[in-house]
């Protein structure tokens, strides 16, 4: 197949790019700067230099035939900085930008999209969200409240044809769980109010090989929830962490610091409560993580980093 992955050079991307090529699959990756082309053509993929804001900036290196279309690019959100509400003004129209954008290239060549979003359920006691449950846009994750509707309107009328994948925290050698780990590492890292909300993990492998599995059996107009088998509290996947790291155990910070230091916004999306099941992804994708917790991929990803092995960024 040839496939386009739009923003393939981040976390998930520099596990999914190499398994797609190994699966003999011509590979087109997009990326906004140039020193990642050369990296992303000793995979074995074909570097595509521009930017999905602005498509005319590469369209004409496109082939002239693609089979399937993949979106990972997401805007950036720097680590530890307040959330303004200016930022997520901008966050919210660079990513209708984004989702806009690829469905168009998909309507164009007429084929199938991937898209990404987030496991933004609430749940209460012991409930459990499954794909049925309706999305609650709070806080930061209210900066895809548009494309909500863009995606569903799409499944709607079947143009674009979409599958969605609604991740949960994705972690591993790189991205945001590298400045939890530097944080961790300075003896900075801190349980954010009791602790005891329950927030769904996915390794990033494992967020790569939900995405080949999706190709494979391209379940149009379905979305997946893509979370390990394991439900953990914030407090307690941060005491193991620090245990694997051989640190001192956390303390706690009340959550009206947070507020005040990073914004309502961010204080909200991680103190909510979310449990969730992946048993619809394990039963149509025939997928299953290979981190079935946060455990084994905690040992994973710290083991890599350690042995100071790099990812694209």
């Amino acid at each position: 197949m040839k496939i386009l992955v739009i923003g393939g050079t981040g976390l998930v991307g520099s596990y999914l790019l190499p398994e797609l090529v190994e699966k003999g699959n011509e590979v087109f990756a997009l990326t906004r700067t140039n020193v990642k082309i050369e990296k992303i053509n000793k995979l074995g993929a074909f570097g595509l230099l521009g930017d999905i804001r602005n498509p005319q900036t590469f369209k004409s290196d496109l082939p002239s035939k693609l089979d399937i279309i993949v979106l990972l690019a997401m805007p950036s959100v720097k680590p530890g900085q307040r959330m303004t509400q200016k930022r997520k003004a901008e966050l919210r129209k660079e990513t209708n930008d984004f989702f806009r954008n690829s469905m168009d290239l998909a309507v164009d060549y007429n084929i199938p999209i991937i898209l990404p979003s987030g496991t933004s359920f609430k749940t209460e006691n012991n409930e459990t969200a499954d794909e049925t449950w309706p999305i609650l846009r709070v806080g930061l994750t209210e900066i895809g409240k548009d494309t909500d509707e863009m995606v569903n309107q799409a499944i709607k009328t079947q143009i674009p044809k979409v599958i969605q994948l609604l991740y949960g925290k994705i972690y591993g050698n790189g991205g945001l769980f590298r400045f939890m780990y530097s944080m961790m590492e300075k003896g900075r890292s801190m349980i954010i109010g009791k602790g005891d909300n329950c927030i769904p993990n996915i390794h990033a492998s494992d967020a790569a090989s939900a995405i080949v599995k999706a190709i494979e059996k391209l379940p149009i107009g379905e979305k997946f929830i893509i979370a390990d088998d394991t439900a953990v509290t914030q407090k307690d996947f941060t005491i193991y962490m620090a245990e694997l790291m051989n640190k001192k155990l956390p303390g706690h910070v009340p959550g009206v610091i947070i507020r005040l230091i990073l914004g309502k916004d961010f204080y909200e999306i991680v103190s909510m409560n979310c449990k969730v099941s992946n048993s619809k992804a394990k039963r149509l994708l025939d997928w299953k993580p290979e981190y079935p917790s946060y455990k084994e991929g905690l040992q994973a990803t710290i083991k890599e980093i350690k042995e100071k092995k790099n990812y694209f960024a």
